[in-house]
């Protein structure tokens, strides 16, 4: 039996209420499936991760209920047979014979393993030997095996720290230590490469809290601290994560604070007595999963988990924050671009800015520059298209403040053309362009076009100003891109195609449920759907503005809370 804490009662009583529900629920399904003659999902290691917390917690309803044990035994056996004969596990639409994604597993099954070692109950024997023999086979896989993305560095890490935790054996802590002494891939502002706030930030945090506690690495710890301090600005009012900027699959996706950040926010409000840690930790008892995972850290730590609540509070929803002001990062400058751009690059920067319900992003780096929340109402984009030698939507290097409440995106856009190559260049290429080395020709016609957006904030909205007056008759175009749940209307929309409607004057409302974000300036002095090569997000309502150069235009967006019961809930478009 593991030990509890009186301050800890609570909210573990919860959790453990919650899974004991999962548990009878995915039981019922099974019973269901037998009972109809289909064959159910097989038992493997999430049946166990489901099942041996609850039977070793004396507060479940399944407390050394026999009935678990032969599933949880079979699924530790069809666990085992998932495992090759390198030791690793392959995640199979993706990574097969893969060392990281075997990194990821071993934490899972080290906190298995532990849960039925620390519980004494002899029962769990058979469970507990053979997820101890899946960490003996994967030794040479952890070891040996390398990684394909910058977080798998510091997963390895944190598996190779529970190998050293099991098994006592110094190489673990060497191999871990080939991969820390490259250092932490973060900027001085807390993030990391993959720019991954709903995903991979939290898994670098809960793997590298292994690492400062069993190696004793303070470095891993202010890694972690780091990361936290940054994030308490990612929260939209709905209190899902900022990803419009992700470079990872979590990009433009609403997602909520995961088990990993559940546990390492408690974790580390209570190791740093931090107030913002604990409110975050606050956050995610309202928001994350709270699984098997979450239990298992309340059963191992109890008195690192319960610490936290000491230091709940409200985390703020009023602030103005500039990440990566000094930051310049790589974008197309001039066509044809050579080399791939680095889509949403390290240290691009990031303007963020809460005031109650309104939840503003403005991102370097990408073409979608903005996004703005307001209750439900959402615009997941705005982008500006030019005309310029097929450049599509325009991304800036970086963002500079240049007032209390403004804040300056430019560029210097290049076009031009090529002359003929000297002909000991295109020799042996039998007249193939594909073979010549067109990096080499001399430009002619070298133009430039200055771009520049400034952003400056309102109470209730954002000015968004576009300047570009150096070159006369060049198209530009606005592209605002809301939430498809909503509606757009206005007398002024006229639909340009499907799924694009072009605001020719005035403004637009677009609402969802009690809330709306009205934009204006609209303007169509061309009559093109869109920029060449700008490509069109056909998964969301698309409202353009289309300028004609000279141009210093201003789109304002302002935010309003509908009066009661007029609020619009019906879907798609409308003019």
């Amino acid at each position: 039996m593991i030990p509890l804490n009186s301050s800890m009662v609570e909210a573990v009583q919860d959790l453990v209420k919650l899974q004991d529900g999962r548990l009878s629920e995915y039981r019922e399904k099974r019973q269901a499936a037998a009972a109809e003659r289909r064959t159910p999902d097989p038992l493997g290691l999430g049946t166990v991760s489901l099942m041996l917390p609850l039977y070793a917690h004396p507060d479940s309803a399944y407390y050394r209920d026999a009935s678990l044990l032969p599933e949880m035994e079979v699924g530790a056996e069809n666990f085992l047979k998932t495992q090759l004969p390198s030791g690793c596990i392959s995640l199979v639409n993706c990574n097969i014979d893969s060392p990281p994604d075997t990194a990821f597993t071993t934490h899972l099954t080290s906190l298995l393993y532990q849960v039925a070692e620390r519980s004494g109950l002899p029962e769990l024997q058979g469970v507990q030997g053979a997820l101890r023999l899946f960490l003996e086979r994967a030794k040479p896989c952890l070891l040996n095996g390398g990684i394909h993305t910058p977080n798998h560095r510091w997963v390895m890490a944190g598996a190779l720290a529970k190998m050293y935790e099991i098994f006592e054996e110094d190489t673990f802590r060497d191999r871990a230590f080939q991969f820390l002494d490259e250092g932490f891939d973060m900027t001085e502002y807390g993030e990391w490469t993959e720019r991954s706030n709903a995903i991979y930030n939290g898994a670098c945090a809960i793997h590298l809290y292994d690492v400062g506690l069993i190696f004793g690495y303070e470095p891993a710890f202010q890694a972690i601290r780091s990361n936290l301090t940054m994030m308490q600005y990612m929260f939209h009012p709905d209190d899902s994560i900022v990803t419009e900027y992700s470079g990872r699959q979590d990009l433009g996706q609403t997602m909520m604070m995961s088990d990993w950040y559940y546990v390492i926010c408690h974790l580390m409000a209570s190791r740093d007595q931090n107030p913002v840690f604990g409110a975050m930790a606050g956050v995610a008892e309202k928001t994350a999963p709270r699984g098997s995972h979450a239990l298992m850290f309340w059963m191992l730590y109890p008195d690192e988990m319960s610490g936290a609540r000491t230091f709940m509070g409200p985390l703020s929803d009023e602030y103005t924050i500039l990440f990566g002001e000094e930051n310049e990062v790589p974008v197309p400058k001039n066509v044809p671009y050579l080399g791939k751009l680095v889509q949403h690059p390290h240290g691009a920067s990031v303007l963020r800015h809460r005031k109650g319900k309104l939840s503003v992003t403005a991102m370097a780096g990408q073409p979608e520059l903005l996004t703005i929340r307001y209750g439900e109402a959402a615009m997941y984009g705005l982008k500006l298209g030019a005309g310029w030698f097929g450049i599509g939507g325009v991304a800036f290097p970086s963002i500079r403040q240049t007032g209390e409440a403004t804040y300056r995106m430019q560029i210097e856009l290049e076009g031009c053309y090529w002359n003929p190559l000297p002909k000991h260049l295109t020799e042996g290429t039998d007249g193939m362009y594909v073979k010549m080395p067109n990096h080499l020709r001399e430009k002619t016609h070298v133009q430039f076009l200055p771009v520049a957006v400034e952003l400056t904030l309102v109470d209730n909205g954002v000015d968004v100003r576009v300047l570009s007056e150096a070159i006369p008759n060049i198209y530009l175009q606005a592209v605002c891109m809301f939430d498809p749940q909503g509606t757009l209307s206005s007398p002024s929309l006229e639909e340009a195609a499907p799924g694009i409607q072009c605001l020719k004057e005035g403004e637009a409302s677009f609402t969802r449920g009690g809330d709306t974000i009205v934009v204006s300036g609209g303007a169509k002095e061309h009559g093109d759907l869109s920029m060449r090569n700008d490509k069109v997000n056909r998964d969301a309502l698309n409202l353009t503005v289309n300028w004609v150069t000279p141009a210093d235009r201003t789109l304002r967006f302002r935010c309003i809370t509908n009066p009661k019961g007029q609020g619009d809930e019906s879907h798609g478009e409308k003019n």
